[in-house]
């Protein structure tokens, strides 16, 4: 079964590219904007977001804290895709696990984002139910 990603990108062409890209190797869901996907992320949470970071409305920092501080959702690794550099100072909890600049190879883009599947926290052992033996 194919990892679950996420695409939230603003540029239609950018969206549909991405998708068709990944869609060998993951089973991509695309969103327009951060509030769309932060919408579908809560109806059916993806492994991994693929973000762009400068859009209308909600941006990929102020969506990552969302998923970041979301219960439901914290487990999600978080990647941004973006034709601009990091911005500086935004807070701990709006940063990515990791930070891509436009173009990124195809190889290069695909290959950061299993590596980033592999080092995904393991399960909250907390929300392992025991039940009582006999």
């Amino acid at each position: 079964m194919k990892p679950q990603l996420l695409i939230v990108e603003n540029t239609r062409t950018m969206r549909e590219t991405l998708r068709l890209l990944l869609s060998g190797e993951f089973d991509c869901t695309v969103a327009e904007s951060g509030e769309a996907g932060l919408a579908k992320m809560l109806e059916r949470p993806p492994d991994l977001l693929l973000s762009d970071v400068n859009m209308d409305g909600m941006d990929g920092y102020a969506l990552c804290h969302r998923v970041r501080t979301e219960p439901r959702l914290k487990h999600i690794q978080v990647a941004f895709l973006s034709g601009y550099p990091p911005r500086l100072g935004e807070p701990a909890l709006a940063q990515p696990d990791i930070y891509l600049l436009k173009p990124a190879k195809p190889p290069e883009l695909i290959a950061k984002l299993h590596a980033l599947l592999r080092q995904r926290p393991p399960a909250d052992s907390s929300l392992v139910e025991l039940t009582p033996e006999g």
